[in-house]
């Protein structure tokens, strides 16, 4: 009998350490829809950058799961009213208000591109012309707060490359990995892009919400993170997007 008690109180004991999502309710993950964050791959199931690390980070947490493909204004939406409890993605004044950030997953350059032919050297020439973003991004601050340039909202970097090769924009501007694995999957050739300006960088940061988070699952968040980090893995989930092109950023 005292033996039984012993194996309860224990079981109890493994039950109470472990973050709460684990023996509740899932934790919800909302992966930005668009190549090469989240998209349906040719088998039809779910893939993508941030969808496959966003499900390591959940599985090293010790937590159990969903992951949701949803357009990127809406990852921001969803977080604030805590029907999503995870994201990665980019800062703005949303996630400022709805989140709460967990860690950095990654940081890439920042760049804009025209079609080929066009190539700049700095944002001024862009003054009085359209560039492509992606709806509700925030890149860089002497982007962002430029009010000469014409910003044209667009889904996603498949769109956006598709309108660069048809010389719809002047120019379009996202992380260096997003707009040309956006080429890739929209058949745009490396010369019907021109040579990229590097503007800057920004960061991908786990995200929790406010509503949501509980300081024991965002603690194992962080910590498988850094698991992820250290271990490499999240540079070779990352690799397996950039193999299929290769670019060359000039210096900034």
């Amino acid at each position: 009998m005292e033996m039984k008690v012993v194996r309860l109180l224990a079981i109890v004991a493994t039950l109470l350490a472990l973050p709460c999502q684990a023996i509740g309710e899932p934790l919800r993950i909302a992966t930005i829809l668009g190549a090469p964050w989240g998209f349906i791959g040719s088998d039809g199931q779910p893939t993508g950058m941030m969808y496959e690390i966003g499900n390591r980070i959940a599985e090293v947490a010790g937590l159990r799961y969903t992951n949701s493909l949803v357009p990127y204004p809406r990852t921001a939406a969803d977080i604030e009213n805590g029907i999503a409890d995870v994201t990665i993605r980019f800062g703005n004044d949303q996630m400022t208000r709805g989140a709460v950030p967990v860690d950095v997953i990654v940081s890439m350059p920042i760049i804009l591109v025209g079609p080929s032919g066009k190539n700049y050297s700095k944002l001024s020439e862009l003054h009085g012309k359209t560039v492509g973003v992606v709806r509700t991004s925030k890149y860089v601050e002497q982007f962002d707060s430029d009010n000469a340039i014409q910003k044209y909202p667009v889904n996603d970097y498949v769109t956006m490359a598709k309108m660069l090769a048809m010389r719809r924009l002047d120019a379009g501007i996202g992380s260096s990995l997003g707009l040309f694995y956006g080429a890739y999957m929209a058949g745009v050739k490396p010369e019907e892009i021109g040579v990229p300006l590097v503007l800057g960088s920004n960061d991908f940061i786990l995200f929790v919400s406010k509503k949501t988070a509980q300081p024991e699952t965002t603690r194992a968040l962080k910590e498988a993170v850094k698991k992820l980090s250290a271990s490499g893995e999240i540079r070779q989930i990352m690799s397996k997007y950039s193999k299929s092109f290769s670019v060359n950023l000039p210096p900034r």
